[in-house]
């Protein structure tokens, strides 16, 4: 038997003024059948109908009994004809509140406040129906006893990030801010002080003054965007007031992330979060989605652009409230606060702001100032007050001949910067990966150079060129120049090849080489280049190297490759060997199209594919990408940044890999390549100075470049001083 009244009071004229309000027009209160002869259909006994005060009292019992479930009915109840239902569809509406409630808002919310709970339709648990303060319009929220919150797994403990010391004045209940129990069970515990580090940052509960932004500097592969994703999440729905305390949010991030972000946000919390992510988009779909997004009644609360878009855009949010939480993934590209990016994004009103990054101190103490500087303006003071008294002593302390006084100065700014940062810098090492991932070997493979590299590296170090490079200033570019020629001659002759015959520059020690290459390698009159029917791989020590370790791999497992490199033509030849030995390989670099980036990362990481090998450009995917297909990786060439390297090297073993990891370093012996590996451990050890960490175990990783330089030589009958006398105008250029 049907019904559409509920008792809210002892009163059964109210309960008909109410059974409307309850009901919605839409589901019927249908009684359980208990086996009572005094709930019996009258109808199907032979009785005679209940009258209408009867059903009501009848209602009224099975209500208090809790014998009444809910039926969902069809607002057309049988079959109309075309006429007929047009009728009843153009039917006014019964509303479910009626005038004569909004005098009686009182009355109104003391019945309510019983919460009589019923099920609804297709519905495993209660819920409690409450009204809305702002339109006194009944709704349906989520029961908020304990029982029926969402449970966490056990030994999982839900993670509070404030709860209020007494009870809230307005509702007399304790007031907390709680991470959702959808994302606590997933996060690990270095994730949980991450979330809690970066909520005390930015919402004024630090105990340093000054203090409402934040860098998490945890290495690559920690979970960096699940925390954040976490905070922004929390952030959006709480705070300490009972509103939210983010209502915009804006995440800024490399082009090549864009999507990324988008995916992963959408993985963690779905549709909870109203997101636009301005990928792929054309100037007109970019303008209309920022404005979209700024607007005042604006359904989106979460913004995703890269750094390129936000600097072009950047005057779209100067205005107050256009971001309440800034979000900057990979935000080693803030190391210099001249550029038109980070004074745009300095620009921004908008003081909680997140640094994620990786590598935060890549070569020098001020591109790490720069950064801090952003995220809490004025904490270290101006840039010359931080060259006077931090970074000039904490260099002069670093160096091996330093004084006894100059070490003791150095080591105790040191300390006292790494005790100012760290209450808003938290960095953790991968180590803690160690207890989730599979092992992770790295070696660093020293390739001899064939005859025909060491041919043209003599010959291009010996030349007249080069040797005024020594003796006579030089413009910096043209240094530059010089060393990139002597870097991709130790990858592959082609690449000096192709750098002559399209005459770019640092070429000039190169013009008569040409006769060095075997005739083989080329074609008729024209002389263009072939590879001699595949003898080119032999050309190049490292490209040897690579492809018998491809050929191994391919014939004996099953493991997938990422081959990273600095350079494109590097790639085109990866691409060449793959092609003529038959390997499936897929490609990033910068001619990639955003949408297809990602793409290309998820086949890779479909096992169910046949994909052996991923080429991958430092500069345009080295950063982000998770390629946990792939266990083995070839760092083909080295950096003079070690953040790029460490960040290309971080892209297989993270969250995810189920395998062994094997990181492959190739090196060209006795040839620059070596002089950049021994300089990147050098700029390694400025990590130290922000880790809180004895200056004793520090020292063990320093050495003067006199000694990084005499570590490794080139065992031919040729001087190096050419070489040693370059990288010192080098070091004066970068330095």
């Amino acid at each position: 038997m049907a019904s559409r009244e509920e008792e809210e009071s002892d009163s059964e004229d109210a309960l008909s003024s109410d059974s409307d309000l309850i009901d919605g027009g839409d589901e019927d209160y249908e009684d359980e059948d208990d086996g009572d002869d005094d709930h019996a259909d009258p109808e199907a006994s032979g009785e005679s109908p209940l009258s209408q005060e009867e059903l009501k009292s009848k209602n009224v019992a099975d209500l208090v009994r809790g014998n009444l479930v809910v039926r969902r009915q069809p607002l057309i109840p049988r079959v109309l004809s075309v006429s007929d239902g047009a009728a009843v569809a153009r039917k006014p509406f019964k509303p479910p509140c009626s005038k004569r409630y909004s005098d009686h808002n009182d009355e109104l919310a003391r019945r309510l406040s019983v919460r009589k709970r019923f099920v609804p339709w297709g519905s495993a648990r209660p819920v409690l129906i409450a009204v809305d303060n702002l339109v006194n319009i009944p709704k349906v929220i989520e029961n908020d006893l304990p029982e029926t919150k969402p449970s966490l797994p056990p030994g999982i403990e839900p993670l509070i990030l404030w709860e209020s010391e007494g009870p809230n004045e307005e509702n007399d209940q304790l007031t907390q801010i709680e991470v959702d129990p959808l994302l606590v069970r997933y996060l690990r515990p270095h994730q949980r002080e991450g979330v809690q580090f970066m909520f005390e940052c930015v919402s004024g509960l630090s105990s340093a003054e000054g203090i409402s932004g934040c860098i998490l500097a945890d290495d690559m592969g920690l979970g960096k965007t699940l925390q954040s994703i976490t905070l922004l999440y929390t952030l959006l729905c709480q705070g300490f007031d009972g509103k939210p305390m983010v209502k915009r949010a804006v995440i800024v991030t490399p082009t090549s992330l864009v999507s990324n972000w988008e995916s992963e946000i959408n993985k963690w919390v779905g549709e909870r979060i109203q997101l636009l992510s301005l990928c792929e988009s054309t100037r007109a779909d970019v303008v209309s989605g920022i404005d979209n997004f700024l607007r005042p009644c604006s359904p989106f609360q979460v913004l995703i652009i890269s750094y390129e878009t936000f600097r072009m855009h950047s005057s779209k949010f100067e205005k107050c409230g256009s971001c309440d939480l800034l979000i900057c993934d990979e935000a080693h590209r803030l190391k210099n606060d001249q550029t038109r990016t980070n004074k745009a994004l300095a620009a921004l009103p908008c003081s909680r702001r997140i640094l994620l990054s990786g590598t935060p101190m890549q070569n020098d103490l001020e591109e790490f100032f720069a950064m801090v500087n952003f995220t809490n303006p004025g904490i270290l003071g101006d840039v010359s007050y931080f060259r006077r008294y931090y970074e000039a002593p904490i260099i002069a302390g670093r160096e091996p001949m330093a004084t006894k006084e100059e070490k003791k100065i150095g080591t105790e700014r040191s300390a006292e910067l790494s005790a100012k940062v760290n209450q808003f810098v938290l960095r953790r090492t991968n180590a803690l990966l160690s207890n989730h991932l599979p092992p992770k070997i790295v070696e660093v493979v020293c390739c001899k150079m064939t005859s025909l590299q060491q041919k043209l590296y003599k010959h291009f170090i010996q030349s007249k060129n080069v040797k005024r490079v020594i003796s006579e200033e030089i413009k910096q570019s043209k240094i530059l120049a010089y060393i990139t020629a002597l870097k991709k001659l130790c990858n592959h002759p082609k690449l000096i090849y192709d750098t002559i015959k399209s005459g770019s520059p640092g070429t000039s020690g190169f013009e008569d080489c040409i006769c060095f290459f075997p005739a083989e390698l080329f074609s008729g009159r024209s002389g263009s280049w072939t590879g001699g029917g595949g003898i080119w791989v032999e050309l190049s020590g490292k490209m040897h190297v690579l492809a018998r370790l491809l050929a191994h791999l391919r014939q004996n497992t099953d493991d997938r490759i990422v081959l990273v490199s600095n350079y494109t033509q590097t790639l085109d030849l990866f691409a060449q060997l793959c092609r003529e030995r038959r390997y499936p390989y897929l490609r990033l670099d910068g001619t990639t199209s955003i949408g297809k980036r990602q793409k290309l990362v998820n086949r890779f990481n479909d096992l169910s594919k046949d994909e052996f090998v991923f080429l991958l450009s430092s500069k345009a995917g080295g950063c982000g990408l998770n390629l946990v297909g792939g266990n083995r990786l070839v760092l083909f060439d080295p950096d003079w940044n070690p953040a790029n390297d460490k960040q290309a090297a971080a892209r297989v073993w993270r969250d995810g890999q189920k395998k062994r990891v094997f990181i492959y370093r190739f090196l060209s012996t006795g040839t620059i390549e070596e002089k950049v590996y021994q300089r990147q451990m050098s700029k390694e050890g400025l990590q130290k100075v922000i880790q809180q960490e004895q200056a004793e175990n520090q020292r063990g990783n320093f050495l003067s470049m006199e000694d990084l330089r005499d570590l490794f030589s080139f065992h031919e009958d040729v001087r190096l001083m050419i070489l040693v006398g370059l990288l010192k105008l080098l070091d004066a250029c970068i330095n």
